[in-house]
């Protein structure tokens, strides 16, 4: 064997073994890997087109809706993706040719797993901007947009919205201050009505203590009652002698032959002791008239300096009503004042319109001021009474008459401030109480306007409940509608209705709700576009009340381009109502557009009206007079307006406002409330529910976004066991299994 080894023969060709065998298996192994490769871009590629092709069996009934789902069941696009995807393969074709690659498919290892749905918002609304995003932008700023920018209407509509929320805000300062000084006035009244009681009635109650005090004289209670006790005691001595003369002279008349001059003497006696009995009596009767007096004098002293102290307080009581109410009404008073200041220095202060705020009556410092004092004297000056009182303990003459004037003080004061005020308070009142008579007659006008809107409102088909029951059922809370599923899908909580609420009950809310809408529109008008894409796809893929009623410029009947038609939908003439209000009936959500629809024509026709104010109204001192005014002028034609709409007819925007024809339909209207009324997630909700209820389809189930999962194999020709130590590094992209080497993909797609 050593021999051997030490040999040179076959040098050469050991040496060239050495050297050829590595490059013969680096050549094998880099064919291998090569064709690994090729192998994994097309099973790649393979995986896409199997995507795509279980993709592109899409629901042609949604479609029509410009939304694509998947129409088929998982299964049955598992089996186009695994079709198409082993037919996309190497493997798959003719046998007997040479195929340097000879992929084929594991059919256990093909999946297809479905992601997002159509009942998905962000899915929904990314499918409904790609449909609507050269359509809605055009449509709107050709019909609406444009038109109303070159208009020039916008400028006053801005101007009329402002105007009528400045009126009504002044017009709640001047009702806030005019009731405080209402309330102030009561109580004025009051203080006077109880000045003038108290003046009487302590008028009287001096007089009769003065009189009292000349019959008392300087006497007091014990000098009197210790004259009566001496009184008494000699008018009980005198009838004692007179008992005893009686006595003496019937003793002698017993005795016989009495002497005549004894009983004559004793006559006389008993006559001159019944004199002095007479003039004790007289006495008696005057110290018991006099103490009486006293006694009276006492109480009725007591009694009107407690009378004084108690109605002081009542007096103060009506200057703690009256004044926190002239302070607060003062307040609103300066308010208004800054208000008017702010409104008319103001880029408005030079429009006509603006002069009825300078007819509004602004109250002048000095009218609180003099209130004020007027009231403060009246109570200062009964104190000033109350103080004389309860300093008097005698009525002399000169005490009566400093009683007599400070009771007359305070009632003369009062009297003067009555005069005075009274005057200025009924004219104030006055013309308030005008004020509210012609702001009522305006206000019955547009109700009796507003009650026949209600009567044309509109009617609804009776077979229309059940399908609401189907779309949301609110008597039954626990039952989930179409609705409430997408909302919950979503995670929003399902509210039945939008907030949006419209009615022509009350003739004042009517008038200064509509107002507002045309600075809202104005603002919408010049710039929002962002919901567009959603609005147009309600508009055209659902129906409204004049669908189909509508007129081309040729005065025949519009035609729909879309491949499905809104008019064959269950829900007939009123899905677009739904999708923007979102009530439970056909009825509230009709009334709630048309409601909307004439509040808006309202405010253009009352705003038309503001453009040239009656003179004598701009004086009345109440802009929301004026406003009211217009409005009642303004409904006739809004109503008359309205008939027009309904009809599928264009009605001019405004004649006076606008320098340019501008022409509105009722689905141009529904459309700037679809753009005032913004809610993308209520509104996509309600549209999911109407496709479901249309077309039977649950977009839960119509897959939009897949992900596909398939493995094949391709066969090593060289070396496996060499391709199987390297397959677990990340220079091999496959699993070397025997002699093939398997290769798994996936791909997700979406519409």
């Amino acid at each position: 064997m050593k021999f051997i080894w030490h040999r040179e023969n076959g040098a050469v060709s050991v040496y060239l073994i050495l050297i050829i065998v590595p490059i013969f298996l680096f050549q094998a192994v880099l064919i291998d890997f090569a064709r690994i490769k090729l192998a994994e871009k097309e099973t790649e590629a393979a995986v896409k087109a199997g995507v795509r092709s279980s993709l592109s069996a899409f629901d042609t009934e949604l479609q029509g809706n410009g939304l694509y789902g998947l129409g088929l069941s998982t299964e049955e696009a598992l089996n186009i993706f695994s079709n198409v995807f082993g037919k996309n393969l190497s493997g798959s074709t003719a046998s007997g040719a040479f195929h340097f690659v000879d992929t084929v498919p594991v059919p256990s290892e093909s999946r297809l797993t479905p992601i997002y749905s159509l009942a998905s918002h962000p899915i929904f609304e990314r499918q409904i901007l790609e449909d609507m995003k050269l359509k809605a932008p055009i449509e709107f700023a050709l019909e609406i947009t444009d038109k109303f920018k070159k208009s020039g209407a916008s400028a006053p509509f801005q101007s009329a919205s402002q105007f009528s929320k400045e009126a009504e805000a002044l017009e709640k300062l001047l009702d806030k201050r005019n009731d405080d000084l209402d309330q102030a006035w009561i109580h004025a009244k009051a203080l006077h009505d109880k000045a003038i009681e108290l003046h009487s009635r302590y008028e009287g109650e001096i007089v009769e203590l003065a009189s009292l005090a000349e019959i008392i004289g300087i006497h007091n209670v014990d000098e009197i009652q210790n004259s009566l006790i001496h009184i008494r005691d000699q008018i009980k001595s005198i009838q004692d002698a007179m008992q005893a003369l009686d006595l003496t002279l019937s003793s002698l008349v017993q005795a016989g032959k009495p002497s005549m001059e004894s009983i004559a003497s004793i006559i006389q006696s008993k006559q001159v002791l019944q004199s002095q009995l007479n003039d004790l009596a007289v006495v008696q009767n005057e110290l018991d008239k006099i103490l009486k007096a006293l006694i009276k004098y006492a109480g009725l002293l007591i009694q009107i300096k407690q009378e004084a102290a108690s109605e002081s307080l009542i007096i103060a009581s009506y200057q703690g009503e009256i004044e926190p109410l002239l302070i607060r009404a003062k307040h609103t008073n300066d308010n208004l004042r800054n208000e008017l200041e702010r409104i008319m220095g103001g880029s408005n202060g030079s429009n006509k319109l603006y002069d009825a705020f300078k007819s509004v009556k602004v109250l002048n410092d000095d009218y609180f001021h003099s209130y004020s004092s007027s009231v403060a004297a009246v109570l200062a000056l009964f104190n000033g009474y109350k103080g004389t009182i309860s300093s008097i303990y005698l009525f002399t003459l000169a005490n009566t008459n400093r009683a007599k004037a400070t009771n007359d003080a305070y009632e003369n004061t009062a009297n003067e401030f009555f005069v005075k005020q009274s005057k200025i308070e009924e004219q104030r009142m006055g013309e308030q109480k005008q004020l509210t008579a012609n702001k009522l007659a305006q206000k019955n006008k547009i109700q009796a306007v507003l009650d026949q809107a209600k009567l044309v409102m509109g009617g609804c088909s009776s077979n229309d409940q059940s399908f609401f029951s189907i779309l949301q059922d609110p008597e039954v809370p626990t039952k989930e509608g179409l609705y409430q599923k997408y909302r919950a899908i979503n995670n929003h909580v399902a509210v039945i209705g939008s907030g949006v609420s419209y009615d022509l009950d009350k003739s004042d809310k009517v008038s200064l709700k509509a107002m507002d809408m045309l600075g809202a529109f104005a603002s919408i008008a010049e710039g929002s576009r962002n919901e567009l894409y959603l609005n147009e796809f309600a508009l055209t893929k659902f129906n409204y009340r004049t669908y189909g009623f509508e007129k081309d410029i040729n005065g025949q009947p519009k035609i729909s381009n879309e491949r499905i038609n809104p008019g064959s939908h269950k829900l007939a003439l009123q899905e677009v109502e739904y999708l923007l209000y979102g009530f439970s009936s056909c009825q509230a959500n009709i009334s709630s557009a048309y409601a909307e629809m004439f509040s808006f024509r309202l405010a253009i026709r009352t705003l038309e009206a503001l453009l040239d104010p009656k003179k004598e109204l701009l004086n009345a001192g109440s802009p929301l007079l004026v406003l009211l005014a217009a409005a009642a002028e303004g409904a006739a034609k809004a109503f008359m307006d309205m008939n027009e709409l309904v009809k599928g007819n264009q009605v001019e925007l405004s004649s006076k406002l606008a320098s340019s024809v501008l022409t509105l339909t009722y689905k141009d209207y529904l459309r700037i409330f679809l753009l005032l009324h913004s809610n993308d997630t209520k509104l996509m909700a309600r549209m999911q529910a109407l496709i479901e209820l249309n077309t039977g389809k649950d977009l839960q189930n119509q897959t939009t976004y897949v992900q596909g999962h398939a493995t094949s194999t391709v066969r090593l020709w060289f070396i496996p066991g060499i391709m199987r130590l390297i397959s677990g590094s990340d220079l091999l992209g496959c699993k070397v299994n025997m002699n093939r080497c398997e290769i798994t993909r996936t791909s997700a797609l979406s519409y």
